[in-house]
């Protein structure tokens, strides 16, 4: 695979969405993640169970991820409600609110703790506090570029966050791939290859790169992105076999000739058919030109 053609398929990554692929990540590794993400300190003996996502009476709608802890000693279980959000929409923060609301009356306050806490893929998001009329929320808004270590990404899990990273540490591409090359589970690696993905550009190519280099073409091609490099070659393949088969009836039919290849290729990806019509009818080299 060309350089130039893992740009293309590595650029095409980015039409898929954070949101999966970070609720993967909080669902396989929810104290690392609530560690780092929700900057919450999670007791080694605390029981993680998932919360439900769904509200009952607006069933379209979904909070994206909810983790109830349950601590030791009689201590309030803390209630984790995350949200993944991309870019700024003008309901965003009416729709925490509603969150808030929901979670508080199915978790009591003598019981219960909620946090809430955004995750800004991008960068880029709210304050964390919204206020209106008498009204006043406060939630943490964590910008992934800007407010997380990319070293301590780098020594987990999560790893491929630190792709974003405003101020990455040498050799980041290389060190994701490692981190992703220990992982042992193989729907757990095609999760991190794909986030890496979205980051796009030379970023993404070079984590791709990295990953072959270790031996890891098998997990790739478990990817979406493995998926459409086999698409555009059978592609490639498919038009190449067309230009061949023009380019070998040109030269039946004409001899050999100096534009021989760049006709054999505009005939073969223009109209194929048609163009074999009018040479078996026998046009001239003049009239295929034209």
């Amino acid at each position: 695979m060309t350089e130039s053609a893992s740009t293309k398929v590595a650029s095409s990554a980015a039409a898929r969405d954070f949101d999966g692929l970070y609720k993967a990540l909080l669902q396989a590794h929810p104290r690392e993640a609530l560690h780092l993400l929700c900057g919450a300190r999670v007791d080694g003996q605390a029981v993680i169970v998932d919360g439900p996502t769904e509200q009952p009476r607006q069933r379209s709608r979904q909070r994206d991820k909810v983790f109830v802890v349950r601590n030791g000693s009689g201590s309030p279980a803390d209630v984790y409600h995350v949200e993944v959000q991309v870019k700024r929409t003008v309901d965003f923060q009416e729709r925490m609110v509603a969150y808030w609301a929901d979670l508080a009356l199915k978790y009591r306050r003598a019981e219960h703790r909620i946090h809430q806490i955004v995750l800004w893929p991008l960068g880029g998001g709210y304050s964390g506090r919204f206020e209106r009329d008498h009204a006043r929320l406060d939630y943490r808004s964590v910008n992934i570029p800007d407010d997380l270590d990319p070293g301590a990404l780098l020594a987990g899990p999560l790893a491929p966050l630190a792709l974003w990273a405003r101020k990455p540490p040498p050799d980041l591409e290389e060190r994701v791939a490692d981190r992703i090359a220990a992982t042992s589970a193989l729907e757990e690696q095609t999760v991190q290859i794909e986030l890496a993905m979205l980051v796009g550009g030379t970023m993404s190519v070079q984590v791709v790169e990295a990953l072959r280099r270790r031996g890891m073409d098998n997990v790739l091609a478990q990817t979406e992105l493995g998926r459409e490099i086999a698409r555009r070659s059978r592609e490639q393949g498919l038009e190449q076999e067309r230009v061949d088969g023009m380019r070998a009836l040109l030269r039946a039919r004409y001899g050999e000739f100096d534009d021989l290849d760049d006709l054999a290729h505009d005939l073969a990806t223009s109209d194929r058919d048609g163009s074999i019509a009018r040479i078996v009818a026998g046009a001239t080299l003049d009239e295929l030109r034209a």
